[in-house]
């Protein structure tokens, strides 16, 4: 699910994760990161702020921005109502795996050209998600809705911030830098199911309700207070997700579903002899995990494909995809190849 994502990501992206919404921005200018950024909320929201950066270090490139800009404002509909509807549906998915109701508000976009320190073009993306994070005896955790997998892309970052009243108690993976209650995850980062995982506790200075248990001091969640920066998916999915949003097609997809394990039943890639017999009993077709469903595909198609191809053949999320054929890369499995703006996966040429 996201999230990326963010998934969440990032793509996650969150994507994130991902997320229909990189159609919608075909003429945007090519972005060099982004930034995702979730502020959790002490009532379990989170305002999810995404920002889109593009380098603007040649005159060419400023006056490509301009007119991108010009476009942008007087049809903002264009870019905000895919991203609106995208992520509604991501935040639906998460509301379905996790059992919380949640919905998604507040959406808003806006495009600026910061001059310090460097001139970059931002677009930014934010919008309000309830019941982001679980809360049980006055704590909050942020990481179920990151399922199947989330991650950001190299150049990226995800970041997550503490709500006021609260500290970090457990987080994981550890993040890249915490800036009091700021944790910044740097890409290429590559999340582990329902991760990242962050729990957060009432400080002592938190108040205490009229039931007795801590709450934190009254502020309000609106997608204006935030200062952006990136986050899966996430999508994270963000992100996830890994979100989303991301400028390449495999951080593109922030609606992750939960990656399939080995138990997973899937199709039998060899016929069986329906009238081979032997001594046990309940004898069936051996169950492939999905490593051994890469590698039988990548054999049935000469040894190479791309990997935007093979999310589209077993029907995974980007981000999951990505982290299987990273696995299967490390392990010398398979060889992961950059070819323009797309990733193709080869068996190594010595065990063909």
């Amino acid at each position: 699910m996201l999230v990326g994502v963010l998934a969440l990501v990032l793509l996650g992206a969150v994507q994130p994760a991902a997320i229909g919404i990189a159609s919608a921005q075909q003429s945007q200018p090519e972005t060099d990161n982004t930034v995702t950024r979730i502020e959790v909320h002490a009532n379990g929201s989170a305002t999810w702020t995404l920002q889109f950066r593009t380098r603007l270090d040649t005159a060419d490139r400023v006056a490509e921005y301009e007119a991108f800009q010009e476009q942008f404002r007087n049809d903002t509909g264009r870019y905000l109502d895919p991203f609106r509807d995208r992520m509604r549906g991501v935040v639906a998915n998460a509301e379905n795996a996790t059992g919380r109701e949640m919905t998604a508000n507040g959406f808003r976009a806006s495009t600026r050209i910061q001059e310090v320190p460097q001139r970059w073009g931002v677009v930014t993306y934010e919008f309000t998600w309830t019941n982001f994070a679980a809360q049980q005896d006055g704590t909050l955790a942020v990481g179920d809705v990151f399922q199947g997998g989330f991650f950001i892309a190299a150049d990226d970052r995800l970041q997550v911030e503490t709500p006021p009243g609260y500290e970090t108690s457990r987080v994981e993976p550890d993040p890249d830098s915490r800036d009091g209650g700021l944790l910044t995850w740097s890409g290429r980062e590559d999340f582990a199911d329902g991760q990242p995982t962050v729990e957060f506790e009432p400080t002592d200075s938190a108040t205490t309700s009229e039931s007795g248990s801590p709450t934190a001091p009254t502020r309000s969640p609106g997608p204006g207070g935030l200062t952006v920066v990136a986050g899966l998916a996430v999508l994270a999915l963000a992100a996830f997700l890994g979100v989303v949003l991301y400028r390449r097609r495999e951080a593109a997809d922030v609606d992750d579903q939960p990656a399939a394990t080995a138990t997973d039943t899937a199709p039998a890639q060899h016929d069986t002899d329906s009238g081979s017999t032997g001594e046990s009993r309940g004898e069936e077709t051996p169950v492939l995990t999905d490593e051994e469903r890469v590698v039988a595909l990548l054999e049935e198609h000469g040894g190479r494909m791309r990997q935007a191809a093979l999310t589209d053949e077993f029907d995974w999320s980007a981000s999951k995809t990505s982290r299987l054929v990273g696995q299967l890369a490390e392990e010398g499995t398979v060889e992961k190849l950059r070819l323009g703006r797309e990733n193709v996966v080869a068996l190594p040429e010595d065990s063909e």
